[in-house]
């Protein structure tokens, strides 16, 4: 018979101190005897419940299966028993559930070999055990690696956005929150550039934190961002870029020091740099979970910090694994998740996420630690979640902790008394609340006493003799190495990701046959309907296999065959035609691949505005994009950019490169005058962030003026010539051709000082109606007006003056050769703006 006073069974000799005394309630009745029946099962065992006279019950109370995915917390201090009592509960549950047990041991006291020793006891063997003593052997995981979610139908955008948050929650668990977030921009540009590596077109589908770390290295001391295919994401790290050079260079030295906490420990470099091949050893728990074995992450050897890493991975790792499972819709067995020292990575988003939805994914977690209130000052928010997402609690003696002693309380017992009979409970004892099914009433809160020792432990009823203590230690090192050959690392191997790093590469045989008049056989991009036929070299509708020809009047047929131009992305529309004009002897004699001199004609094509605006628009588009369509990244394009032949202009609105005179010969490109520059054509070794801002005034000017029936305008000219020496970018003519509007495109250089005065006398000279200037920056507009402001020669051009934080728009100007300064940004949103309306 079961004594519940106040709901806590009693014993009269060892729990005088809980004893109602003549001021307290009198005892409650107790539960009905056949509550606890729905306990006495296989389960995973909490102990022996005592009985009236302080005897325990020879049968223990077990928690189900069917209840385990409500959670466990086990509270003990140190000394109570609780590693004893966890490895009695995962030995038990083992035999009693049909998926993997997993157990997170940080505490170094010996409890996995514990745990081994009663499981070979019990099983006669380790054969259905995984373990990693991670001093020794670490799990082969793959953490930038969503290949696995992938190939289960998981969405490409959901797998990139869970191993981003999953890294940065690591970033912030070695630094701690504050610290990680006092740089408030070097979060989010971490956030960018794990999912810029991850990029669909110009990304992998799995690198190593090396990679990482080298394309932020790139980044910061090239200033100038990793190609992706994301235009949003594009501007925001163009935004980066963008910022005053000591702003950018705090923030990337901001970014650097965090990314650089994990190859600062050779354990967990070694984890995060693994990019499993086709023969690498690769541990993934979605290959375990359905078995019914028991993996032991073993980390009582590595310092506390990279504990609380390797934990944090293996969850992460867990997380993508259950969801990978319920993608299958097979009636999983129960997975239960063991986590000594819970403490340590209960603030973690990860495991609130974990505890809030596991259960929905068939896994029960038990977390085992001291005592909740651990976590109030570090994160009050975890120590709620904890309370109120853990439905059995097994608590021993533990100190003061006023929110479990209110979690646990019940109609007839007050959280003091709730207190006052945790601080009496005896080494052994625990409180037990349980929950129960649905419909079922719940227990009263009772006590219970540990079980005996496992089998296998010397002090207990079934130590190992001689004979089995030598086989257990040999089946110990055979676990070892089975563990170590098919799942682990160890340090001092090459990671397989070290081949793989950079761009392509290709075999002089591969280069010879490259086609070199199309980019349609390289592209990385093609609308989702359209695929290209190499035999043929032809467009095929994937559709209904209707061929069309390899150009660009042939892509629209292609797409408007079973589809729609207006639903494609323009994006995923690649530039057909190339037209690369050296022969086949000259391509051979040059320093530079087929691919290397493509991409410098796709470029000059480019800027030459030679491109239909499906395929590609300087105005809209980054020349990221014909990165893509041409194949290119990686060395192949860095080699080209450290030599004189392509040059980086900017990042702002966009990606651009400019081919340069030298790059030019290099592609047989002669330069024409009054074909490629001269009145109306361009100016001669003009670049692309000059052309592109010149293309969107000109574009802008025949939307608002010219089709405005009400404006003088007639005629848009870009390069007029008012003489044979001075230049307009943009001329704007009445129909006596007289200029209206005069417009220069400034690309703010060392020459502005002398340039900008003397562009502004030009176009004062031409009496204009307005006199409009495009820059490129915010910044830019500033710089131009303290040109004028201040010349080298002669009076001031303008005297109105603004501070550097007045945007260009709040500028009221009003001069002869200077009524406006335009961002080519604000220009372009302008432009939609009227094509719109």
């Amino acid at each position: 018979m079961f004594c519940l006073l106040d709901g806590i069974a009693l014993t009269e000799a060892g729990n005088r101190a809980l004893a109602p005394t003549p001021g307290e309630r009198t005892a409650l009745p107790r539960p009905p005897h056949d509550l606890l029946a729905n306990y006495r099962t296989e389960g995973l065992p909490l102990g022996r419940p005592l009985t009236q006279d302080g005897t325990a019950d020879p049968t223990p109370i077990s928690l189900p299966p069917q209840l385990q995915p409500l959670h466990v917390g086990w509270f003990g201090k140190t000394g109570s028993g609780k590693s004893t009592s966890l490895i009695n509960a995962i030995l038990r549950n083992h035999d009693a559930t049909r998926g993997a047990d997993i157990l997170i041991d940080p505490k170094g006291d010996g409890m996995a070999i514990d745990y081994l020793r009663a499981h070979y006891a019990e099983y006669g063997s380790l054969e259905d055990v995984v373990y990693f003593d991670c001093a020794e052997t670490l799990p082969a995981f793959g953490f930038f690696d969503i290949r696995d979610e992938l190939a289960a139908g998981v969405p490409r955008t959901t797998a990139v956005e869970d191993a981003t948050d999953h890294y940065i929650e690591i970033l912030t668990q070695i630094m701690g929150r504050d610290r990680f977030e006092q740089a408030v921009r070097s979060p989010d540009v971490i956030r960018y550039m794990v999912k810029a590596l991850f990029d669909p077109v110009n990304g992998q589908d799995a690198f190593s934190h090396r990679e990482l770390h080298g394309a932020v290295r790139r980044m910061h001391e090239r200033q100038s961002v990793p190609p992706v295919s994301d235009g949003d994401l594009e501007r925001m790290l163009g935004g980066v870029v963008a910022n005053r050079a000591q702003t950018f260079d705090e923030i990337m030295q901001g970014v650097a020091n965090r990314l650089e906490k994990i190859p600062v420990d050779q354990r967990l470099a070694r984890i995060f740099n693994h990019v499993p091949e086709a023969d690498d050893p690769h541990f993934d728990l979605a290959e375990h979970l359905n078995q019914n074995e028991v993996i032991i992450i073993d980390t009582g050897e590595l310092r506390s910090e990279a504990q609380r890493v390797l934990t944090l991975v293996v969850l992460s790792n867990l997380w993508t694994a259950l969801r990978r499972r319920t993608r299958r819709g097979d009636d999983d067995p129960l997975v239960n998740v063991y986590v000594e020292e819970a403490a340590n990575v209960a603030v973690s988003d990860l495991l609130k996420e974990l505890l809030a939805q596991s259960r929905g994914f068939n896994c029960a977690m038990t977390l085992a630690m001291q005592f909740p209130a651990q976590l109030r000052e570090e994160d009050p928010g975890a120590y709620d979640e904890v309370l109120n997402n853990i439905s059995t609690f097994v608590t021993g003696n533990v100190p003061v902790d006023q929110r479990l002693a209110t979690r646990l309380a019940t109609d007839e017992l007050s959280p003091q008394d709730v207190g006052n009979r945790l601080r009496a409970l005896r080494r052994g004892q625990w409180l037990v609340t349980l929950p129960a099914a649905f419909g079922v009433d719940e227990p009263r809160p009772f006590t219970v006493e540990s079980l005996p020792p496992p089998p296998g432990d010397q002090g207990g009823p079934r130590p190992l003799n001689h004979e089995e203590q030598t086989n257990f230690d040999a089946d110990v090192d055979a676990c070892r190495d089975r563990t170590r050959e098919a799942f682990g690392l160890t340090l001092g191997q090459p990671s397989a990701a070290s081949q793989h790093a950079g761009g392509e590469t290709e075999t002089e045989t591969e280069e010879s046959r490259l086609r070199v008049d199309s980019a349609l056989p390289h592209t990385n991009r093609m609308p989702p309907t359209v695929e290209y036929e190499g035999e043929t070299h032809a467009l095929r509708c994937s559709e209904c296999d209707n061929r069309y020809d390899p150009s660009n009047d042939g892509m629209k047929r292609a797409i408007s065959c079973c589809g729609s131009l207006a639903e494609v992305d323009r994006d995923d529309v690649p530039i057909c035609e190339l037209n690369l004009k050296l022969s086949p002897d000259e391509r051979a004699a040059s320093e530079w691949s087929d691919r290397q001199l493509m991409f410098l004609q796709a470029v000059y094509n480019a800027q030459q505005l030679r491109y239909d605006p499906l395929e590609y628009d300087l105005v809209e588009d980054s020349m990221i994009r014909l990165q893509e369509y041409v194949g290119i990244g990686g060395d192949p394009l860095q080699e080209l950019l450290d030599s004189e032949y392509l040059r980086h202009d900017t990042d702002h609105p966009h990606r651009l490169y400019t081919v340069t005179p030298d790059g030019r010969s290099v592609i047989g490109e002669s330069y024409r005058q009054g074909v490629d520059y001269g009145h109306g054509a361009g100016d001669l070794e003009e670049s692309s962030e000059h052309v592109l801002a010149i293309e969107v005034g000109r574009r802008y000017f025949e939307q608002a003026y010219v089709a405005d029936s009400e404006s003088p305008v007639c005629e848009v000219i870009p390069y007029y010539d008012l003489d044979e020496h001075r230049r307009l970018d943009i001329a704007a003519l009445d129909d006596e051709g007289d200029v209206k509007v005069a417009v220069e495109a400034e690309r703010v250089n060392h020459d502005i000082i002398r340039a900008v005065p003397d562009d502004y006398d030009k176009m004062a000279d031409a009496e204009p109606d307005e006199a409009l200037w495009i820059v490129m920056r915010n910044d830019d507009a500033h710089a131009v007006l303290e040109a004028v402001n201040n010349p080298p020669e002669g009076d001031p051009r303008v005297e109105k003056t603004y501070a550097s934080t007045t945007p260009p728009q709040q500028f009221s100007l009003d001069a002869p050769g200077m009524t406006d300064i335009i961002p080519v940004d604000r220009l372009r949103r302008q432009l939609e703006s009227v094509a719109d309306s």
